[in-house]
Formats: structure tokens, C-alpha cells, sequence
């Protein structure tokens, strides 16, 4: 496998590349969001300039239009051969950069004053993400993640607003978990970081608007029945003090804007970090998790939507089932006709994360294991080659991937994928017909959040979760949530842009549309 010497902020670090697959692409999938690429990386726009050299394809007859003399190399058009090196230019005094899960950069302008610290935070149902930065310079200082600790109170936004709902001190329960939780780790950031709490000017929180309701205290009832009206779009800062986090005297906490009660703040940050408000052309930004959220638009305007995947890609309620952390089966495929997975952090495995159960599944349609309906045949019907993966329980079939520790696919966890990806390919297909947008005028499938950057897309393809013709141009950008929300913290522009992309968009309510229940049916189908 070739390696490409990346050169960046002072560094030099070794990434590996596929033959023949772009620089654009190699960086991106190593987790650098530079260089910018506005178009999506399909050499229309000719902006991600780097300096390389080494084992590369020669620069082509488009290509050389675009640089237009320059000795740069378009990073979307260079094709890794061999060997390289990649310098990537570091961004003037004022920048901001290397932001993870940007596509684009900011000018240095915090709202809060270039003095003291910020803290970026990524309220997502299954993990939270927090992220300190200096104000002064941009620079990140540290980062905390782990689980929502609201999930004690229910996996997914329904159960939790349930939750809140019920009598006595459902909503202040919620409320105080997420609380607690943020200050600890601005507490943890703070102390690895040698710095005070005192010296927090402010934060920003993106999420989805339950999420942000939860934080600010509010109820979330509204949201949970027609039409599904929120107390607050956010968009606003609060006092930290009032949200009990740790903090300067005048600090305060910015809530990014959301659009309706089931796309929120996390989708409008993940545009502008994405860089798909400023598209030309019609992108598709999808960030897959227990409510599929997703925009589909360019700079002009957007539409969005929501539909309710379940947590199946978070790994929960599947028998065996967790996180992508440690011990979890990430990745499986066929290597002449046998089952492989490799593991987090090698060793025995303990579970199976949502990479991996999407792959798994994609395995299992391969060999002829789970039937058109999604049904897993048992040891009668299956392919001879089947045979000695099969196992039963009472419940049922199921899927033996190792022996030894015993993690297996089970027939109600195959149906519980088939009704998540059915929900999130209805909703693509709802958003594009009624947008009037083909798939192949899409020009970017941007794929948020933590499950889109490591889902295998040919797997993803394989199960209908995502349109088969979108994987060659679908872009991964990690937590896109994360940093918009470091952009907004860190710069007034950004700020003053997510307002505006706020604006533009657009709400589709699927759970009344017609045409979204009768893609959902279509959909269950494995083709």
C-alpha cells in the first residue's frame, strides 16, 4: 500500500493511500479537512491547490486548464501510484484551521474576544463530543467524548421525551444528566490542559433540537406530536451560569439554530462545516444516526427532513450489539467465501458496532443468507456454504461470526437494520422527488457523524441504505456538527453564515407524506 508523507502545521506524518486513489481522497479519509475542496472534489472548481510530488498520475488535460500554469497539483485529480509526499499550506495568522469534520476555514474572530478559552460542544443522542480551544489562536487544547449519559433514561429522542414527560422530575433528570455531564468534561479539558475553568469565555452547543431543548430546560413535549412545533429554534446565547457550566462571570453559550422540531442545530452546523451551504450544485448532506437527518440543496436554499432510524446503527438493541469502541467488530467481508472481521483494538471481539453490523449485513446478502424480504433462512433453506455459520436460539436463526466469543447476527437484529435503512433510503428518495432532483444531479452525498465516517459505502450500497449510483460521490465528514459548532465559537463569519443557512431552509414533515410511506415499503425489499 503506497504512503503519502503529509506535511502540515510543522509536521511530517505517514498516511496510507489505495493505488490510483486521489490525494483529496487519502487526506480526507486521515481525518485532514484541508484543502478545501468547495465542489465536492469533482474538479470543477479547482481550489484544492497543494504542493506534491513523488509517485503521482501527471496532470491531465482538465487538470492543467485549472491550475492555469501554477506548479500545484489539484488534490482531486493527482492519483496516488506509489510513494509521495503532500505539503499542505498552513493558513496566515487569523485562520482558522485543521478544524476535524471541516470542509472550509474561517477567519480567527471569536464573538467572545481573542482572550481566554472556548469550549465547542456536539450533543449527539448516542455521544457527546467536547472540544476546548484558545481563543487567542485557535488552537485546540483537548477533547472529551463518551456516551450521552441521558441514556440511562432511553436510547433514542422519543424515549426521552417520554421520559420527560412523565410525572414527577422526568424533565429536570434529563436536564441535570447532560448539565453535569458537559461540566465535567469542561473540567477534565481544563485540568489535562493546565488552564482554570475561570478562563472559559464561552461555548457553543450544536444538536438536535430535543438535545438543545433538554440543555436550555425546556420541555420537549411539542416536538412529540403533530405538528411537532418546538418552544425554540435556539439560535441565541444564554448565561453559562444558568446552564450550571463552569466558566468566566460573562460567559455564555451560543445554541446553534435548528430548523423544526427533528432537524436541528447539528444539521446546520454540519452544512456550514461541510461547506455545502456555499454548493453550486445540489448536495445531499445525511448524517445517519437514531433520527436520520438530512438537506438537500446549494447555496440558494434547502430542504430538510427527518426520519426515525432507530438506534440500530448506534449498535443498541441489537443482541450483540455496542459502541464503536474497543473489543467491537468494525469491519466484516467475504475472503473466498468465508467470513473475516477485524476488530478495535484487536483481540477477542465483544460485540459489534454499526460499521460493522452494515457490512455483516452486506455479508449476509452475499451469500445468500437473508432472503429479498430480510428474512435469515435457518439451516433447511440456506446455501450449503451458510451451513456452518448457522446457529439457533430461541428466538430464532442466527449467524454465527466467531465461534470462540460467540457474536452472531441474529434474525431480529437483520430486521431491525432492514427497517433502519429502509427509513433512511425512503427518506433520499422523498427529499430528491420532491426537491424535482435526480439522483445524478446530486453532485456531493455528504456523509455526518461519527456511523458516515467509518460505514463502508460499497457495504452500504450493497443493503439499499444508500442510492448505489451517490457512492462515487460521497464524501465522508466526520463530525460535521463538532466543527461547526468550533467554527461558530472561533469566528463571527461562521457565525453570521449559520444564521443565514438557517434561513434557508426548508422543512418536509415525512410522516404525513405519502410518498415517503409508499418508498418505505419499496424499500424494506432487498433487491
Amino acid at each position: 500500500m503506497p504512503t503519502i508523507q503529509v506535511q502540515f502545521l510543522g509536521e511530517t506524518k505517514p498516511i496510507p493511500a489505495h493505488s490510483d486513489e486521489t490525494l483529496l481522497s487519502a487526506l480526507q479519509r486521515a481525518g485532514y479537512r484541508a484543502p478545501e475542496a468547495p465542489c465536492g472534489g469533482n474538479a470543477t472548481c479547482g481550489k484544492c491547490l497543494v504542493e506534491a510530488e513523488g509517485a503521482l498520475s501527471d496532470p491531465d488535460e482538465h487538470e492543467q486548464e485549472l491550475l492555469n500554469g501554477s506548479d500545484k497539483r489539484l488534490a482531486c485529480c493527482a492519483k496516488v501510484r506509489g510513494d509521495c509526499t503532500v505539503r499542505l499550506e498552513e493558513a496566515g495568522a487569523g485562520a482558522v484551521i485543521a478544524l476535524e469534520g471541516a470542509c472550509v476555514s474561517y477567519p480567527l474572530d471569536p464573538p467572545a474576544g481573542r482572550a481566554g478559552l472556548g469550549v465547542a460542544i456536539d450533543i449527539g443522542t448516542t455521544t457527546v463530543v467536547a472540544h476546548l480551544y484558545d481563543l487567542s489562536t485557535g488552537v485546540r487544547l483537548g477533547t472529551e467524548s463518551g456516551m450521552n449519559s441521558q441514556r440511562v433514561f432511553g436510547a433514542d429522542v422519543i424515549s426521552r421525551v417520554n421520559h420527560a414527560n412523565t410525572a414527577g422530575h422526568g424533565l429536570d433528570q434529563l436536564t441535570a444528566a447532560i448539565r453535569e455531564q458537559l461540566a465535567g468534561y469542561a473540567q477534565a479539558l481544563c485540568r489535562r490542559a493546565g488552564r482554570e475553568t475561570g478562563e472559559i469565555r464561552a461555548y457553543t452547543v450544536a444538536g438536535n433540537t430535543i438535545m438543545e431543548h433538554l440543555l436550555a430546560g425546556l420541555s420537549p413535549a411539542s416536538i412529540a406530536v403533530a405538528p411537532f412545533t418546538p418552544l425554540s429554534l435556539f439560535g441565541d446565547t444564554r448565561p453559562a451560569a444558568d446552564l450550571s457550566l463552569p466558566g468566566a462571570p460573562e460567559a455564555a453559550v451560543y445554541l446553534t439554530p435548528s430548523v423544526a422540531g427533528y432537524v436541528g442545530g447539528d444539521i446546520t452546523a454540519g452544512i456550514l462545516a461541510s461547506g455545502a451551504g456555499s454548493a453550486e450544485q445540489p448536495v445531499l448532506l445525511l448524517d445517519i444516526g437514531t433520527n436520520g437527518e438530512m438537506a438537500l440543496g446549494a447555496r440558494s436554499g434547502f430542504t430538510t427532513c427527518a426520519t426515525a432510524a432507530g438506534p440500530a446503527f448506534e449498535g443498541a438493541e441489537i443482541t450483540w450489539g455496542m459502541s464503536g469502541v474497543t473489543g467491537a467488530i468494525s469491519k466484516v467481508w467475504l475472503e473466498e467465501g468465508v467470513p473475516c472481521f477485524s476488530v478495535i483494538g484487536g483481540g477477542a471481539p465483544q460485540g459489534i458496532c454499526g460499521s460493522g453490523l452494515v457490512d455483516a449485513l452486506a455479508v449476509l446478502l452475499e451469500l445468500g443468507a437473508v432472503d429479498e424480504t430480510g428474512r435469515l433462512l435457518d439451516a433447511d433453506e440456506a446455501p450449503e456454504g451458510v451451513l456452518p455459520y448457522l446457529d439457533e436460539d430461541g428466538d430464532g436463526p442466527l449467524f454465527r461470526l466467531d465461534a470462540a466469543s460467540g457474536v452472531a447476527v441474529t434474525a431480529g437484529d437483520v430486521r431491525k437494520l432492514q427497517l433502519a435503512k429502509a427509513a433512511i433510503a425512503a427518506g433520499i428518495r422523498t427529499l430528491l422527488e420532491d426537491r424535482g432532483i435526480s439522483e445524478r444531479e446530486v453532485s456531493v452525498l455528504y456523509l455526518a457523524g461519527g456511523f458516515g465516517s467509518y460505514i463502508d459505502r460499497e457495504s452500504a450500497g450493497a443493503i439499499g441504505l444508500l442510492p448505489p449510483s451517490l457512492l462515487p460521490r460521497t464524501v465522508s465528514v466526520g463530525n460535521s456538527a463538532g466543527a461547526g459548532a468550533a467554527a461558530v465559537l472561533l469566528s463571527r463569519a461562521a457565525r453570521a453564515e449559520l444564521s443565514a443557512i438557517q434561513k434557508k431552509c426548508g422543512y418536509l414533515e415525512l410522516s404525513s407524506h405519502a410518498a415517503f410511506t409508499n418508498h418505505y415499503i419499496d424499500c424494506m425489499s432487498f433487491e
